[in-house]
């Protein structure tokens, strides 16, 4: 029986991912829960259960239970904001897998929410399941298991050049630990959502001036975001950065596969407010030469960070609180950074199933530390935006600016011409979401 005792980092990871699928066409329960099961016995993470100790929390692998399905009736094509509420919100039990199904079932359309705790799974890894699932759906493929996945395994050998400072840093900040009180108060993140999409027009032509000015998108997409979070804060309530989050796979780590399934990896940050009289362009091909080292940086930074943070004195949950609560008072309930993820081109190989996929949605609950940030990711040819804000970080009606700024932004640059004659076509196809997440008493629990 595999056993071990959770890390510092997941401790602290403590929310909910959730990824909405609509499906048209047929679905069949028992194959739907044949690929959930098959998917749950490739993945470590996804067969682990909790067990509270004395000495605290501990990941056991021992004859989990199957991932929990529940089946709902799907009688209005908005039912999933109900049932995406209500999962987002409900976090997850120490006896259970950390992974949920609910199959909203109607007549030739289905929704599916599968939602999983960030303890154990990043938005990319969420991606991979959600893949495997829909492909084991009509395909027989073999997913082959592996061993689980620590932070141990992402250390690997690495050593501090000068152990005694690190031992001292280390002794000195567990001594500090030891004297912050646990805070009685449960907390309350409420979170705004918007979520939008740029039509097939204008991300094919932002992606074609992207290559014209020898940049990546996401070197665009952190340029606009910085002037627009600008044109929203202000310089005196700007945030400080843009966390840049970074895919820890593709060969940057041995123990991490292409499909494994982790929790997280880095992140680099951008300054924000920087060069703001600077040309679009050439601050995004500025961003774009600096990103490569950037991300070999914090690759580097990634192991001796883990190594660190390992060697503190595990905190309570009530101490987390005191800390957040005492960070808050200090700045003023400011947040200082605001995360930026692009996850690509999300593909999903359908072609030989008997249902098609018509939409997939990322959704995103902190319960302990405040979430802040921008999901990107291009579906079918369309560049899809995901905001979410904590409550105390930005109001619905600022969110909503963000969003038509940002975009003013993205389509000025990308149509502007050498005489600075914009030609704008309509983006249009915008859905909002509001889906505010009330932490109840009876969960008293970061997105990526």
């Amino acid at each position: 029986m595999m056993s071990r005792k959770l890390s510092n980092i997941e401790h602290i990871l403590d929310g909910n991912i959730l990824y909405f699928v609509r499906l048209e066409g047929s679905l069949n329960l028992d194959e739907l829960r044949s690929a959930i099961a098959r998917v749950q016995r490739k993945h470590p993470a996804l067969r682990t259960l909790i067990r509270e100790k004395y000495d605290g929390l501990y990941y056991e692998e021992d004859s989990a239970p199957g991932i929990p399905l529940r089946i709902v009736p799907r009688l209005s094509e908005d039912d999933y904001r109900r049932e995406c509420q209500t999962e987002l919100a409900t976090a997850f039990a120490y006896d259970l897998p950390q992974l949920r199904v609910v199959w909203l079932q109607s007549e030739g359309e289905s929704d599916l929410l599968l939602t999983t705790s960030h303890r154990i799974c990043d938005g990319m890894s969420m991606f991979i399941i959600v893949r495997e699932i829909l492909k084991s759906l009509h395909s027989d493929e073999e997913l082959i298991p592996y061993e689980p996945i620590t932070t141990q395994d992402i250390i690997g050998n690495y050593q501090p050049p000068q152990p005694w400072k690190t031992r001292l840093k280390v002794s000195l900040l567990n001594s500090l630990l030891r004297l912050v009180p646990k805070s009685p108060q449960t907390p309350e993140n409420n979170e705004h959502y918007l979520e939008w999409k740029a039509n097939r027009a204008m991300s094919d032509a932002l992606r074609k001036r992207c290559k014209v000015e020898g940049v990546s998108v996401h070197a665009a997409l952190v340029v606009a975001l910085d002037r627009t979070l600008f044109a929203a804060f202000g310089k005196d309530n700007l945030p400080k950065w843009i966390g840049n989050q970074i895919d820890p796979r593709r060969g940057r780590f041995p123990a991490l596969k292409s499909d494994t399934v982790f929790f997280g990896g880095g992140s680099f940050k951008v300054r924000t407010g920087q060069a703001l009289e600077e040309e679009f362009w050439d601050r995004a091909r500025s961003i774009h030469e600096e990103i490569p080292r950037q991300i070999a940086q914090e690759l580097l930074n990634i192991p001796r960070r883990f190594h660190f943070i390992e060697m503190l004195r595990p905190l309570t949950s009530g101490q987390v609180q005191s800390i957040l609560r005492l960070n808050d008072a200090l700045t003023f309930n400011r947040c200082n950074s605001f995360a930026l993820s692009n996850l690509g081109n999300v593909v999903i190989d359908d072609s030989d199933a008997p249902f098609r996929l018509k939409d997939l949605r990322l959704y995103l609950h902190s319960f302990k530390t405040r979430a802040l940030g921008l999901v990107s990711y291009t579906l079918n040819g369309e560049m899809r935006f995901y905001c979410v804000s904590n409550e105390k970080c930005l109001s619905p009606n600022q969110v909503d600016a963000l969003k038509r700024e940002f975009m003013a932004v993205l389509e000025h640059q990308t149509y502007k011409t050498e005489d600075d004659v914009i030609e704008i076509p309509a983006h249009a196809d915008c859905a909002t979401c509001s889906l505010p997440v009330q932490q109840t008493a009876e969960h008293p629990f970061r997105a990526e």
